[in-house]
């Protein structure tokens, strides 16, 4: 397996096992309106491979992505890969309300972000 696949598709393949996504929801002092509600990507555990797939696209490696435009970049190297990880449903998610759901400034902010979650059946994390 390894004469077929070279190094760089392998590093996307641990990348895309191990990232995880969802929407997150939570509670807190540090925003006006109360709430901390964003598509967000998280990978618990750095290993070489994922080091490797993120600096070749020129992302900085680090646990929770939360940019725009870096969770663009960070689906768009996985794109295809998507099953390999253990949040398949969050990064369908991530991938539709990334650019679309903004921070939340009011509370009618949040409560029209969580009506639009629950709508659709959002996964919130």
């Amino acid at each position: 397996m390894s004469k077929i696949l070279n190094q760089n598709d392998r590093d996307v393949i641990i990348l895309a096992s191990s990232i995880r996504g969802s929407i997150k929801c939570v509670q807190t002092t540090e925003r006006k309106c109360g709430y901390i509600i964003r598509p967000e990507l998280r990978i618990p555990v750095i290993k070489a491979g994922v080091s490797r797939a993120l600096n070749d696209k020129g992302i900085e490696v680090k646990n929770v992505y939360s940019d725009t435009e870096e969770i663009t970049k960070i689906l768009n190297i996985i794109n295809g890969l998507e099953d390999l990880s253990n949040t398949t449903e969050g990064l369908e998610m991530v991938r539709r309300y990334n650019g679309v759901l903004s921070q939340p400034e009011t509370h009618a902010d949040v409560e029209n972000a969580l009506e639009l979650l629950e709508s659709v059946g959002g996964i919130i994390g």
